[in-house]
């Protein structure tokens, strides 16, 4: 059997207008604070570099898309665990808004995804959430490994809120975008981890020298897609 020709039922104008749309309604910007979402990552120098808007990383329409699919997805999570009986509190009961954290003077911020009562595994404690999605391959690592290896930026996200919530455990809780499988994993409040992390956001925050860069030389493969590889 011949496939037919399928290049004049293509619509690409069509499609690119969908990005350029995206694009334009989410202009790049930078945040004022240093993000607890990535005070895991393994350059001091990057994030020095990142609170200070060195650079403006540009992302196309397909990207700012894709980024926004964890976002989407958490209505969803918070759906199939209080469909199971689970108390989730999407947000502050004492703000009506989402649960943060702050610290350093308001430089080092964090906002968390909820708090839960009733996961199946220890049902009295509230924890922490925070939802995820992963392609296959990284969801494999996960379910093999646990967050803390496989994740150490989500890892360090999920200590520093607890600590700024004054929760003592967490629950992740992951999808893998590929095949809609979910994975849950409970996570220990680790008080000297959580104070790590903070205490490194400070150093990044109030160091007025750049710190030196994770690698020997921009060959190294961390600096090789840093975007601040040139400075």
């Amino acid at each position: 059997m011949v496939m037919g020709d399928l290049s004049m039922f293509q619509d690409e104008p069509t499609v690119a207008a969908i990005y350029a749309a995206i694009k334009a309604k989410n202009p790049s910007s930078h945040r004022t604070y240093r993000g607890a979402s990535s005070i895991g990552r393994p350059c001091n120098r990057e994030l020095w570099f990142m609170f200070r808007w060195v650079n403006r990383p540009s992302f196309d329409g397909r990207m700012l898309r894709l980024f926004n699919t964890g976002h989407l997805e958490e209505p969803r999570l918070i759906s199939d665990l209080r469909a199971t009986g689970i108390e989730v509190l999407d947000v502050d009961p004492s703000t009506g808004e989402q649960w943060a954290v702050q610290f350093h003077g308001g430089h080092f911020r964090g906002h968390a995804d909820g708090a839960a009562l009733g996961i199946h595994a220890a049902p009295k404690t509230w924890h922490l959430l925070e939802f995820k999605t992963h392609n296959a391959k990284s969801f494999a690592k996960l379910k093999a490994d646990g967050v803390e290896k496989t994740k150490p930026e989500h890892y360090a996200q999920m200590q520093v809120y607890m600590n700024g919530l004054e929760l003592t455990r967490g629950y992740y809780l992951a999808r893998n975008k590929d095949t809609d499988e979910l994975y849950g994993e409970r996570v220990h409040y680790d008080k000297a981890c959580a104070e790590h992390w903070i205490e490194r956001a400070g150093q990044i925050i109030f160091n007025p020298e750049p710190p030196l860069p994770i690698g020997k030389d921009a060959s190294f493969y961390l600096c090789k897609f840093c975007d601040f590889s040139a400075y």
